[in-house]
């Protein structure tokens, strides 16, 4: 499969928006400790605009999301969310380079099963970013249910794109090894990792690790 479509499953997601709730748990503390309220964010990869909402209840009114899958953007939008919108890749979001104070970027890499694929996100992502601008990442981490049982798979044999596995609804996601680090991460420092255990949604295993991390930009 092309890494355009493994990368990018929008069919998938249009098809399951109404289905899907998502949990990852927002450490508002930290954020609000490197933003202040009058912050530019970016929530990508928003969803239905959960935490858009969030971060607008909280004071951080300047808080924008973005997502590729037209469906749940409308989902959202229909529940009353409007700072929500849909664009059809990365490459295609509008704000200007340096103009954002913090990146929210909540279990988005985890749909991107490739190297290449995420390296790009980043890429765009750390463009769109301020000087000293933030980074805040939260995924999921291997499951030891899916690893003994060898669930995860390399990505075309490459030994450093590990932990992929797909499932029988037809997509394609990835868990990070514990050693793992965020892409091109050579341009950020990070300030705050944290571990931690919650449900997670349509996999194997009732509870799953996951990975907070908040990283400054140069």
């Amino acid at each position: 499969m092309p890494h355009h479509d493994i990368d990018d499953q929008q069919p998938y997601w249009n098809r399951v928006a109404d289905a899907k709730t998502f949990t990852h748990p927002l450490d508002l503390e930290s954020l609000q400790r490197y933003c202040r309220p009058e912050a530019q964010i970016l929530d990508y990869g928003c969803g239905y605009g959960r935490l858009v909402t969030t971060l607008k209840a909280a004071g951080f009114h300047n808080t924008t999301g973005y997502d590729t899958s037209q469906n749940i953007i409308r989902r959202g939008q229909d529940a009353g969310e409007q700072a929500i919108h849909w664009i059809s890749s990365p490459s295609a979001l509008p704000m200007t380079d340096g103009s954002l104070d913090a990146v929210l970027l909540f279990a988005v890499l985890t749909c991107i099963p490739t190297n290449a694929g995420q390296s790009n996100l980043m890429d765009i992502l750390y463009r769109k970013l301020k000087p000293g601008g933030i980074l805040y990442v939260s995924d999921y981490r291997m499951q030891a249910g899916r690893l003994a049982a060898g669930g995860y798979k390399l990505w075309q044999g490459d030994p450093e794109n590990d932990g992929v596995f797909t499932l029988a609804e037809g997509v394609t996601f990835r868990h990070h090894a514990d050693e793992w680090r965020v892409p091109e991460a050579v341009c950020f420092e990070p300030v705050v990792c944290e571990r931690n255990r919650q449900q997670e949604q349509g996999q194997a295993e009732p509870a799953s690790r996951t990975s907070h991390g908040v990283l400054l930009g140069e």
